[in-house]
């Protein structure tokens, strides 16, 4: 990332925050700030997620605000606080309260913690806050996060139960509830199953707050990246094994994260059967696209991180080359050794300006002479034309819905993801013999 200064491609906290609040449907949340607080959830709500709950019809929507605004900020508004998180807590659908604020607010310098303690006084349902510090300065896998540390930390855990055979995966992404993310969930727990173990919650799930309670009875939590602080968390409280595992996106990286739980449980001969069963059935699927639409093909990626950089290792397996990158999150989600095999792919650039992106991407996304195929999220082409060649794919998806089962995740997710990026190639192949007729 460069060290000009300007409004970068990035996704903010708050939005996030309302991810991972959309992947619990009981959770509420009462937004200290103005109306925009409650408008930023119609980014998710029947547009990128065609199944969320977050806004309702009757009004009683899950995403509420105080109305606080530069004009009022600085009076006394912790009565009405108070009394909107009664009336919260008291609906019937509502099953965990969480109480945050736009940056603006945060910096105030408000008590939040005492606000909700007395406003959940004689409350039976779990409330929570979410970090101050963060809201100010982190992105939206921050925000996402945040929810999950929130929960991890203040969660009541009483009764745990662990088993050596349970397993909880913490730090799932589930960025809406359509039919990719639960293809996702049915996924990992397949992979989990494969190697003898049983998963009792995977946060997040699209699963309500006590489903993830059952966190209670894992004798392990396997940590992804997109909640590593909070299953350290849980693990610590819970007093058993944590796991870091990456995330199994492509065929390679789930090869890894099955061998990984098979060496960390003593399953490695059923681990490894699993993955040769498995891999006996996707390389002949894959032979005739390899040559055709994979090998010296040339390809462009925009959006989350993790996915950044698995697609790149799964392009790059095939024979492709990875001509750029849009990294929509800070670089430092990513580990020493994956910043540095990202930095040594041409074009790869954090959170830019969208100057940047006009220098750099223009000629990318371009009809004649650019990548075969440019796979992502649209969210960072808001300042040039991404071109016919385009895949959509990650946090915002405002055009491409899955109304059944179809993950990108594990060893079926794969073999999904790339036949999808294979038709992309082959259609654009296609355009382009049509437009030289």
């Amino acid at each position: 990332m460069s060290n000009k200064i300007g409004v970068r491609v990035n996704i903010p906290f708050l939005q996030g925050a309302y991810l991972a609040l959309n992947a619990v449907p009981d959770a509420f949340f009462l937004g200290d700030g103005p109306s925009c607080i409650f408008d930023k959830a119609s980014h998710i709500h029947g547009r990128h997620d065609l199944f969320s709950t977050l806004l309702s019809c009757d009004s009683r929507h899950r995403i509420q605000h105080t109305g606080v605004n530069v004009f009022n900020i600085a009076g006394d508004c912790e009565g009405d606080i108070v009394a909107s998180l009664r009336s919260m807590a008291a609906l019937p659908k509502c099953g965990v309260v969480f109480l945050g604020s736009m940056p603006m607010c945060s910096i105030v310098g408000t008590d939040y913690d005492r606000i909700l303690r007395t406003a959940m006084a004689g409350h039976a349902k779990p409330a929570f806050t979410m970090p101050r510090r963060s809201a100010v300065s982190g992105d939206w896998l921050d925000g996402y996060a945040s929810v999950l540390e929130a929960m991890a930390t203040g969660m009541d855990l009483n009764g745990a139960r662990p088993k050596n055979k349970n397993v909880a995966i913490v730090g799932n992404l589930m960025d809406r509830n359509e039919g990719d993310h639960q293809g996702n969930l049915k996924e990992l727990e397949r992979l989990v199953r494969a190697v003898g173990l049983e998963p009792v919650t995977i946060w997040l799930s699209g699963r309500p707050y006590e489903h993830l309670r059952e966190v209670r009875r894992a004798g392990a939590v396997i940590s992804l990246p997109y909640g590593r602080k909070a299953a350290k968390i849980l693990a610590s409280r819970l007093g058993v094994k944590l796991v870091d595992a990456e995330l199994p996106f492509g065929i390679e990286a789930t090869r890894r994260f099955v061998e990984l739980l098979g060496r960390e449980f003593g399953h490695e001969e059923r681990a490894k059967a699993f993955i040769a069963a498995e891999l006996s059935e996707i390389a002949p699927r894959l032979a005739w696209s390899v040559p055709h639409v994979f090998l010296d093909r040339t390809f462009a990626f925009s959006g989350d991180p993790h996915y950044a950089v698995a697609f790149a290792e799964m392009i790059e397996d095939l024979g492709g080359k990875i001509a750029g990158t849009i990294v929509i999150g800070g670089a430092y989600h990513l580990s020493e050794a994956q910043r540095q095999a990202m930095s040594r792919r041409p074009g790869t650039v954090y959170e830019p300006l969208p100057s940047e992106l006009r220098d750099r991407w223009g000629g990318l996304c371009a009809r004649e002479g650019g990548a075969d195929l440019v796979v992502g999220s649209a969210f960072a082409f808001a300042q040039i034309h991404r071109g016919p060649k385009f895949l959509e794919f990650g946090y915002p998806s405002e055009d491409t819905h899955f109304l059944r089962d179809e993950p990108f995740l594990g060893f079926q997710g794969a073999l999904g993801f790339l036949s999808r990026v294979a038709n992309g190639v082959s259609q654009g192949l296609n355009l382009e013999k049509l437009e030289a007729a």
